[in-house]
């Protein structure tokens, strides 16, 4: 009953401080202030603050969160912030990789008629060399941090342009990004055509749409042999480079976690994957512009559709798709 008091006590003086103050000092010292700038300070020689600890089945359990609250998750060691939903602050972990460790020289090559120079960076868990970003995305300049890495997942200047499958960068692909505020903010350097191509090199720079009937190809007899063919037809990546496998997409994804299979993990893993969307195959419009990733494998099904990795903020998984859509491309090293 003495300690219940006590404990009362102490909690009525502190209480009462509140009240009585604009400013609080907790210390371990006698007769020291906050500091002038400070609504809360916290003063000691030999003592740390803890953030709340819990795992993360506990931490979803909190009703309501408040923007800015924060608590140390112990599942993944990492202090989360909450806006909207819960984001990763600082994570503590000794076999985090090194995101920017090149595994090869920068690239420098001639991408649709212009000398282009991209970084390198591997991925420790599944020991594989990709380009830093995707073709078509702003090119990299060791004086300019804005060219260092993307800002978020939305960040346009590391959209890149959109392939259709099996086609070579004969200008097809080429979108300008301007995006701003604005999500619908790609525009195609190019048009369309509706005329399928009865060989893998078009003659021409168009989008070719295909909107009558599956298999929905820009080429009119369904060719497989293209990007997975030996040797390889209408690269776009250069020499020692090539566009992925569908198995090499999904050990990508099983190297983020299993809680971050989705657009989070692909954005925090080495590859810094964004979201920009695709082009449609029927009418050459864009969708899902910053909020899905989607890129092709160079890989094929039984289906005569080509493979290819897809994810949002609920999912990431490999996936078939019609060859006249456009997607992104990430070049892997041979």
């Amino acid at each position: 009953m003495i300690l219940i008091k006590k404990i009362t006590l102490v909690f009525l003086i502190f209480f009462c401080s509140l009240l009585s103050y604009t400013q609080i000092s907790i210390s371990d010292k006698n007769s020291q202030q906050a500091h002038s700038s400070a609504l809360l300070d916290l003063i000691s020689d030999d003592k740390g603050f803890l953030l709340p600890r819990m795992t993360k089945s506990q931490r979803d359990n909190i009703n309501n969160p408040e923007e800015s609250l924060m608590i140390f998750n112990t599942d993944n060691k990492c202090i989360e912030i909450w806006v909207e939903q819960w984001y990763e602050l600082w994570c503590f972990n000794s076999e985090e990789p090194d995101y920017w460790t090149e595994c090869n020289d920068n690239i420098t090559f001639t991408y649709n008629g212009s000398e282009i120079t991209y970084r390198t960076v591997e991925n420790p868990e599944t020991g594989k060399c990709w380009m830093d970003r995707n073709l078509g995305a702003v090119p990299y300049n060791q004086d300019n941090s804005d060219t260092y890495e993307p800002s978020s997942n939305n960040d346009y200047n590391f959209y890149g342009d959109f392939f259709q499958w099996g086609r070579a960068d004969d200008g097809h692909q080429k979108i300008n990004w301007s995006c701003g505020d604005d999500s619908n903010c790609g525009n195609p350097e190019y048009g369309t055509t509706e005329d399928l191509s009865n060989t893998d090199n078009p003659g021409h720079s168009l989008f070719i749409i295909s909107s009558s009937a599956p298999p929905f190809d820009w080429r009119s007899d369904n060719n497989n042999n293209r990007w997975n063919a030996d040797p390889v037809e209408n690269n776009p990546c250069p020499e020692g480079w090539r566009i992925p496998t569908e198995q090499e997409w999904a050990n990508e994804i099983d190297s983020w976690g299993g809680d971050y299979e989705n657009d989070q993990g692909a954005f925090l893993s080495p590859l810094r994957l964004v979201m920009s969307g695709i082009r449609n195959f029927s009418s050459g419009d864009f969708w899902h512009i910053g909020t899905h990733g989607y890129y092709w494998s160079k890989d094929v099904n039984d289906n005569n559709v080509s493979l290819m990795l897809r994810y949002n903020e609920d999912f990431a998984e490999t996936y078939s798709g019609w060859r006249s859509y456009g997607f992104n491309v990430r070049c892997i090293k041979n």
